[in-house]
């Protein structure tokens, strides 16, 4: 039986992967034992798998076949230093942004998906890619976001499946 926190880091990614399903009309699934198969240490791998391997082990989300370029941070924790986000360096969101760098592939769309107990959802995502926010914080190159505001905006929704589709990124001027 997994620990109380892997359970609940389970039921996260369970319940982003049925909001994606329900938002974009394809299939995402929880990828199974998610957590540093081609990360960290483990990058080496990433050089013997073939495309469709590699996708299904980066990240905690598995996106439909053709979202090849999306790479998605699932984290569900008690609190977070929203506090720090203005004054100093935040520790646990600089850990989650080196996560998705060491799986990331040129022209990955990367995104922090975080749900904090008792408070809200979030969405962690790199500047400059013509996202939209009503309020947000910029963070060492990533905007820091309410869930309800950036999944509310019709253009972001589009930009996720642009995005995710395209072989690489290509940067909004704002």
């Amino acid at each position: 039986m997994p620990s109380k926190s892997k359970a609940k880091g389970n039921s996260w990614e369970l319940d982003v992967a049925k909001f994606l399903t329900e938002k974009y009309d394809g299939t995402f699934l929880r990828v199974p034992s998610s957590g540093a198969f081609v990360g960290g240490k483990n990058n080496f791998r990433k050089a013997t798998l073939d495309q469709g391997q590699l996708q299904s082990k980066k990240g905690d989300i598995h996106p439909p076949q053709d979202w090849t370029h999306l790479n998605i941070e699932c984290k569900s924790y008690a609190d977070f230093p929203f506090h720090q986000l203005w004054t100093t360096d935040v520790k646990i969101l600089d850990s989650w942004i080196a996560q998705q760098h060491d799986v990331e592939d040129v022209g990955d769309l990367n995104l922090i998906l975080i749900k904090i107990s008792r408070k809200d959802k979030w969405v962690v995502y790199q500047e400059n890619l013509g996202f939209r926010s009503v309020r947000s914080l910029p963070y060492k190159g990533w905007i820091f976001t309410s869930w309800d505001d950036f999944w509310s905006i019709t253009e972001n929704i589009d930009l996720v499946k642009k995005y995710s589709t395209l072989s690489i990124i290509q940067p909004v001027v704002v």
